[in-house]
């Protein structure tokens, strides 16, 4: 199972550990083109699952386990997108998803006049605001505990408000807008025993800031616009049960070898 895992995800490391080491730095906000955002096309999180834990869980946790793994592997990783993952699991014979999925969109908007702000300077008002706003935006304590974007350091990034002056001219008039794409994410979190079902999940956080300034007045709107997308998906029993048991033997062996 371990093989098949790297196969899906190309490594065990999980999306927390990717984000954190992600330097949002390199982020040009005024760039588009430039491929500087955090960017997962699927990670996985494994909650409290371990190489313990995972033999005292149910064995259809374990056969659903070992199904979606197999599944997912037989998809190249340059076709496995967001979209694909979704397809593959609401496909899959084995799972059943909830008949209702989240999918979010939120907008935060940040308008207001600012004079001789001409440096580009972070608004503190917007830094204030994005943390708050993004844990509404998800609305799940588990999606934040295993993502842990550190929005503070983001939303420092997206209030870059100012149009910066790089000629004569442009200090009696100039427009600006910008839009970047900050995070885009998709995680696949794992049954553990305090959550016993498949969490597919994605977010997306694109930064947008828009300039206009005449003489040294300077009328600025910026913001965030997040979406956030999940689907729980549980054993199908009613299938599972109709398995040979040297397959069901084979599939739990598989899940158990996760973390071997």
């Amino acid at each position: 199972m371990a093989a098949t895992a790297l196969a899906v995800f190309g490594s065990l490391e999980q999306a927390a550990d990717f984000i954190k080491k992600f330097d949002w730095s390199k982020i040009d906000v005024k760039d588009a083109s430039r491929d500087d955002y955090l960017h997962l096309g699927l990670a996985p999180s494994f909650g409290e699952l371990n190489s313990n834990s995972i033999k005292e869980m149910d064995e259809n946790l374990k056969i659903m386990i070992a199904a979606t793994m197999r599944a997912l592997a037989k998809v190249p990783p340059q076709q496995r997108s967001w979209e694909k993952v979704v397809e593959v699991m609401m496909q899959n014979p084995l799972l059943m998803a909830e008949t209702s999925g989240v999918s979010r969109a939120e907008k935060l908007i940040k308008e207001e006049t600012n004079v001789f702000l001409i440096d580009g300077s972070p608004n503190p008002n917007m830094v204030r605001e994005v943390e708050p706003w993004f844990i509404n935006l998800i609305q799940d304590d588990d999606v934040l505990k295993s993502t842990q974007i550190d929005i503070k350091v983001m939303a420092n990034i997206v209030a870059q408000t100012g149009a910066t002056i790089d000629s004569f001219p442009a200090v009696f008039y100039k427009n600006e807008y910008h839009e970047k794409t900050m995070v885009d994410i998709g995680v696949l979190r794992f049954p553990d025993i305090e959550h016993p079902f498949f969490k597919l999940y994605r977010i997306q956080l694109i930064a947008w800031s828009d300039s206009r300034r005449i003489i040294f007045v300077q009328k600025d709107a910026n913001g965030i616009t997040g979406e956030f997308n999940s689907r729980i998906f549980r054993p199908r029993d009613s299938i599972i049960q109709e398995l040979s048991e040297s397959v069901k033997k084979e599939a739990v062996k598989e899940a158990e070898d996760l973390f071997a």
